[in-house]
């Protein structure tokens, strides 16, 4: 059995920065709806509806990363704060590894794919044992898969996008 270990650097970044604005954008959101009582005002709404959307897709990013990863010889966990997940290897199809580019470095994300559909990501970003984890996972790899930036996008925010095959 093996468990994942948070990479510490990638931890302190997301949580300082979702706290950072967290504040700033309540604070903006509260000074627009507090602008509102003077004077109604289209602008403002749009601009408190953008920040708190930009607010649920950072706490919902936040969320998704928190999550604790445990392999077994059959099975693969995934315990999130309120929810865990069981995927047996044996319905899972594939999995497949990305680069994902950060400013200064890359990382490598591994994607599991079940019934054609991207169901869950393990980032090196996120864990520091990124390549033991990758090595305790009984599925093959494919390295024909085709998935856009806005579908790896889709997954951080807890979506299933669906995948398609290379055509040589």
């Amino acid at each position: 059995m093996v468990k994942s270990k948070i990479n510490f650097e990638s931890f302190l970044i997301i949580h300082f920065l979702t706290f950072i604005l967290s504040v700033v954008f309540s604070l903006v959101i509260y000074s627009n709806l507090k602008g509102l009582t003077s004077a109604f005002s289209i602008m403002l709404i749009l601009k408190a509806a953008f920040l708190s959307g930009v607010l649920f897709f950072i706490w919902t990013f936040f969320y998704k990363i928190h999550t604790k990863i445990i392999i077994t010889k059959e099975d693969i966990t995934f315990q999130k704060i309120f929810n865990s997940k069981k995927y047996n290897f044996n319905d899972l199809e594939y999995f497949f590894e990305k680069q994902e580019l950060a400013k200064h470095r890359k990382y490598n994300a591994l994607f599991l794919v079940k019934e054609n559909k991207i169901i869950e990501r393990i980032s090196s970003f996120d864990y520091s044992n990124y390549e033991e984890l990758k090595s305790k996972i009984t599925i093959s790899e494919s390295r024909d898969t085709e998935v856009y930036s806005y579908d790896l996008i889709k997954v951080l925010i807890g979506l299933n996008p669906k995948v398609r095959t290379k055509n040589h």
